[in-house]
């Protein structure tokens, strides 16, 4: 009979890495030399995740990394337990990092990102999302990190435009970058990623609540992003994505609460062939209708994913329409999209690869439809509610949802949220 003996080093050394961090110090090198040896493989401790293994406390941490230096990935996130200091000391330890993740890690302040740079000169990806001890000095100083290629300060809304002009001009490999939720930063903070930014940029994520058309626009000038994810596009008008046909290596385009756009303004973004565009997200805007919709799928035929929810103006035409020009479409979430009824009988007809639908309050939708197209496609999932009527024993494949929230209480919640950990941090310094 075979045993665990019987398995390669190779196959061993996937499944040690299954195993906690604790369990992979502390037990498993007590089994057999064989065992304890792989233990001490650098494959094994490749990535270190402490997101998922929380109860890993800080004098474990620091054994692991004294022990384990060769790891390339290290995941911290949410980890408020541990100090400043400990903080410091695994990155004096791990000079091979590559990645590094510590979002939501209120402790982040100038003195970790300071040891970040001086240690750990290898790192290509940092996360530093909803830090709020994340500021302009810490910006200035992780210019010094001259390898960095993805760098991710979301919700981090103490840096300003001086943070972002400093990073802009001193870091030349940075292809990456998300700032959603920086409530600070305008048009010249646009300018100057054009400027410095133009030929290596390809992943731009911003907040739209202080830009203009003006500097919308130059967005189109960074000829080789392949993501744009523009949230709170309260301002904007049809002139600052005119010129988006010009995107043409676009593979991902999200406008969340665009109001004020157009269908003249989405035909003329979509007025060319956008054949590497697989996500289109776009909600919230009453501009959009059954010619904006026919527009997108004839520009992007490779389309896999769409999310035109609360988008109330577009009917059953558009989105058959559109069906039948994406045929890979494998996502589609029309939720609160009040006129949609017949387009749900035809899915199995121009859209058989579809994995998800979103239905939710769609009261037009009729429940033998979905039924019907649920028993089509065993592998779609349909997100609905109770407006339908469905029973939850209906089909196993559907999934129920009452409560729901839409996209503005959603970001309202969670800049209210923002503002009161604010607060409370600000007290507590007091």
């Amino acid at each position: 009979m075979s045993s665990v003996d019987s398995l390669s080093d190779e196959l061993l050394v996937k499944v040690l890495g299954y195993l906690s961090p604790v369990e992979l110090v502390d037990q498993t090198p007590l089994v057999c030399k064989k065992w304890r040896q792989l233990c001490f493989d650098s494959k094994v401790w490749d990535t270190l995740d402490l997101y998922h293994h929380r109860e890993v406390t800080e004098s474990q941490l620091r054994r692991i990394v004294w022990l384990h230096s060769s790891t390339r990935k290290l995941i911290l996130r949410y980890r408020r337990d541990l100090s400043q200091r400990t903080l410091i000391w695994c990155f004096f330890h791990s000079n091979n990092l590559r990645d590094l993740d510590l979002s939501h890690c209120p402790q982040v302040n100038p003195k970790v990102v300071s040891a970040i740079v001086q240690f750990c000169k290898k790192l290509r990806n940092l996360n530093v999302n909803g830090c709020t001890g994340f500021d302009n000095e810490c910006l200035l100083i992780l210019t010094g990190c001259r390898k960095l290629r993805h760098l991710n300060f979301s919700e981090c809304d103490t840096v300003t435009d001086f943070g972002f002009h400093a990073m802009s001009s001193f870091l030349p490999k940075l292809d990456s970058l998300l700032c959603d939720g920086v409530l600070s930063l305008h048009d010249e903070v646009i300018e100057t990623l054009v400027t410095k930014k133009c030929d290596t940029i390809t992943d731009l994520q911003l907040d739209g609540g202080n830009l203009t058309d003006e500097g919308v626009e130059m967005l189109s000038e960074l000829v080789y992003l392949r993501r744009l994810r523009i949230q709170y596009c309260d301002n904007l008008t049809d002139e600052g994505i005119y010129d988006f046909h010009c995107l043409r290596y676009l593979e991902d385009l999200s406008l969340t609460r665009a109001h004020s756009f157009t269908s003249d303004g989405f035909i003329s973004a979509f007025s060319r062939p956008h054949h590497f565009m697989r996500i289109v997200e776009i909600t919230e805007c009453s501009g959009l209708d059954d010619l904006s919709m026919i527009a997108i799928g004839r520009s992007c035929p490779n389309l896999t994913d769409l999310n035109i929810s609360w988008c109330k103006n577009v009917t059953d035409d558009g989105i058959i329409g559109l069906m039948e020009r994406v045929p890979q479409l494998q996502v589609l979430k029309l939720q609160n999209v009040k006129e949609l009824c017949d387009f749900v009988a035809l899915i199995p007809l121009y859209t058989p690869l579809l994995t998800h639908l979103n239905v939710i309050s769609c009261s037009l939708v009729r429940e033998e439809d979905l039924l019907a197209v649920s028993s089509q496609l065993p592998d779609l999932e349909i997100a609905y509610n109770r407006d339908l009527g469905c029973s939850p024993k209906a089909s196993t494949k559907m999934l129920k949802y009452f409560d729901v929230m839409s996209p503005r209480q959603f970001a309202m919640t969670k800049r209210l949220n923002r503002m009161i950990a604010r607060s409370i941090g600000n007290a507590g310094s007091c």
